[in-house]
C-alpha cells in the first residue's frame, strides 16, 4: 500500500513537472484525461499552470490560465507591439470559489479593467491584430482579499517586456496605451 501511494505521488509529480517545463508528454493515466473538457473559454487543462509561467497567448490563440488557488504575480510580453503575453502563476495556498472574465479593453476606448474588489487575475486572453483587445480572467480566492494596492508603470517589449511584483502581491487589473495596447500597466494588490 505504501509503495503504491509513493508511486502514485511520483507519477503525479512527474506529470506536473513535465507540464510546467513545457514538455508535451501524456500522463501515466491517460484514461482520466478523457473526462477533461477542452473547449472551455478559459483554455485546456494543459494551459493551467501552478507556480510557473503560462504558455504565451496572442491574437487567435487560446486563453491561458493559472491552476485553482494561484494568481499572477508577474507579466511578460514579447513580439511586435507586446503582442505575445504570458503571466507567472504563484500559489496562494487556497482555492478559487468563483472565476469570471472581464470584457475586453483596448487603447481605443476604456483602456483598463479591474477585477471585482478582493479578486485577483488568474488568466489572460486577447483578440485583434497584435493582441489589441485584452481580457482578464479574475478569480475569488477563498479567504483572500486585497490589502494595499498600487498601479505599476507601463512596460512594453521595447523596455524588456517583463514586470515582477513584490512577494505577496498579485495582479488585480490592467490598463494599456499605445497602438494595439502596446504599453501595459498593472493594478497589483497585496493578498491578505
Amino acid at each position: 500500500m505504501k509503495i503504491t501511494s509513493t508511486l502514485s505521488l511520483l507519477s503525479l509529480l512527474g506529470s506536473t513537472l513535465l507540464m510546467v517545463t513545457g514538455c508535451m508528454a501524456e500522463s501515466v493515466d491517460s484514461a482520466s484525461d478523457a473526462d477533461i473538457e477542452t473547449d472551455e473559454e478559459v483554455g485546456t487543462a494543459a494551459d493551467a499552470i501552478t507556480n510557473g509561467w503560462t504558455p504565451q497567448t496572442s491574437d487567435g490563440w487560446a486563453p491561458v490560465a493559472c491552476d485553482s488557488g494561484n494568481a499572477m504575480s508577474a507579466f511578460h510580453c514579447s513580439g511586435s507591439d507586446c503582442d505575445n503575453i504570458k503571466g507567472y502563476c504563484s500559489s496562494l495556498g487556497t482555492y478559487n470559489t468563483s472565476t469570471y472574465w472581464t470584457s475586453y479593453f483596448s487603447e481605443e476606448s476604456t483602456n483598463n479593467r479591474r477585477c471585482n474588489y478582493g479578486d485577483f487575475v488568474t488568466g489572460l486572453a486577447c483578440t485583434g491584430s497584435y493582441c489589441d483587445n485584452v481580457s482578464l480572467q479574475c478569480s475569488h480566492l477563498n479567504g483572500k482579499t486585497w490589502g494595499s494596492c498600487y498601479w505599476s508603470g507601463f512596460i512594453s517589449e521595447e523596455n524588456g517586456g517583463a514586470i515582477y511584483f513584490p512577494p505577496g502581491y498579485y495582479i488585480a487589473g490592467a490598463k494599456c496605451s499605445g497602438d494595439h495596447c502596446d504599453n501595459m500597466a498593472f493594478y497589483y494588490c497585496q493578498a491578505i
